[in-house]
C-alpha cells in the first residue's frame, strides 16, 4: 500500500503523533502546494486598465501562507540540544513571500513612434493598426486598448479602445444596462449613432461625417454624468454596449469621462472605435488621441 502524499494528511497525522520534528519530503510538500496555489491576476480586456490601483493577493493563496507560517511556528524543529522537561526553544519561521504576477502596463516601457497593431479578438480576420504619434503610450499588442502615461482615470487620464468590428447592443440606460439591453442589435452606422444618441444621461452631440483609411462614418461624442453614482448601477458598471455573448464590452472608468466615438462602415460591417478622456485632460493628449485614431488602417 502507498502512503499519501496529501500536505494536509501528513501534517494532520504528525500532530496527532506528537511528532517533535516534521519530515523534510512533509515541508517540500507544503512549499510545492503554495506554488502551485499562487494566483494570476489580470484585469477584464474591455476596460480601460487601471495603472494606479494595487491589486489584492487572491483568497486562496493568502489562507495557504498563513496556515503555512503558523504550522512552521508550531511545528519548527527545535534547535540540537534545547529539548528537556524545560521545553523547546523554538526557532525563527521562515519568511514567504508568495509573489503576486499583476498586469499593468505601466510597468512596460514606452511604445515606440510608429505603426502599432491595435487588432484584438473582436477583429477576425482583420489586421489593424495605428500609427504611435508621440512617447508616453503604452499598450499590449493585439489588446485593443492604449493607454497615455498608463493612466485611464480621472481627472485626467486618456485612452482608446477597439474597434470593434460587429454588430452592438446599444443600452437604453447605460447604468440600468442590464435591463435595457435590445433584442436585436445595431448593425448599421445610422443605427449605432442613433441609439448612442438616445441613450439616457449621455447628453450626446450632433453627429459630424468622419472618414477612417477610406471608410465613411461618423463621430458623436457622449458624456458620462458628473453626479453619476456607478455604485447605483448594476453591478457597479456604467456601460455603453455590448456584443454578443459579452455583455457588458464597453463600460466607464469615472464620472466626467468624455467619450468620442467613431462609427465607419467597413465593407458593410460597422466598426467602432472610442476614445474616452475628461475635462482635465491636457489638450495635447486629447490631440494625440484624435490623431490615432485618424490614423487607423484596416487591412
Amino acid at each position: 500500500m502507498t502512503a499519501s502524499r496529501d500536505p494536509d494528511r501528513m501534517i494532520h497525522a504528525f500532530l496527532q503523533e506528537g511528532a517533535e520534528q516534521l519530515a523534510d519530503q512533509v515541508y517540500d510538500a507544503v512549499r510545492v502546494e503554495v506554488d502551485r496555489k499562487r494566483q494570476r491576476v489580470v484585469i477584464g480586456p474591455w476596460r480601460m486598465p487601471t495603472m494606479n490601483k494595487l491589486v489584492p493577493i487572491g483568497l486562496g493563496a493568502a489562507a495557504v501562507v498563513v496556515a503555512l507560517i503558523v504550522g512552521t511556528q508550531l511545528i519548527r524543529p527545535a534547535a540540537s540540544g534545547n529539548v528537556g522537561a524545560g521545553g523547546t526553544t523554538p526557532t525563527a519561521a521562515p519568511s514567504v513571500s508568495p509573489s503576486v504576477a499583476v498586469s499593468s502596463p505601466s510597468a512596460a516601457a514606452d511604445l515606440p513612434q510608429g505603426s502599432f497593431a491595435l487588432t484584438n479578438a473582436l477583429t477576425p480576420g482583420r489586421s489593424t493598426s495605428v500609427t504611435i504619434p508621440a512617447p508616453g503610450w503604452v499598450g499590449d499588442p493585439g489588446s485593443g486598448i492604449l493607454v497615455k502615461n498608463g493612466n485611464s482615470d480621472a481627472p485626467d487620464g486618456v485612452g482608446i479602445i477597439g474597434p470593434w468590428i460587429e454588430p452592438l447592443y446599444v443600452y437604453g440606460d447605460p447604468c440600468k444596462w442590464s435591463t435595457t439591453m435590445p433584442k436585436t442589435p445595431a448593425s448599421t452606422v445610422d443605427t449605432v449613432v442613433a441609439a448612442l444618441r438616445a441613450q439616457s444621461s449621455r447628453n450626446a452631440s450632433a453627429p459630424v461625417d468622419v472618414m477612417l483609411d477610406g471608410h465613411p462614418g461618423k463621430k458623436v461624442t457622449l458624456h458620462v454624468p458628473q453626479d453619476a453614482v456607478f455604485g447605483q448601477c448594476d453591478q457597479g458598471k456604467f456601460a455603453s454596449w455590448a456584443v454578443q455573448g459579452e455583455s457588458p464590452s464597453r463600460w466607464h472608468q469615472d464620472p466626467g469621462q468624455i467619450d468620442e466615438v467613431w462609427v465607419v462602415d467597413l465593407d458593410g460591417k460597422v466598426a467602432v472605435i472610442d476614445a474616452a478622456y475628461y475635462a482635465g485632460t491636457p489638450a495635447k493628449d486629447v490631440a494625440e488621441v484624435r490623431a490615432i485614431v485618424e490614423s487607423i488602417t484596416f487591412k
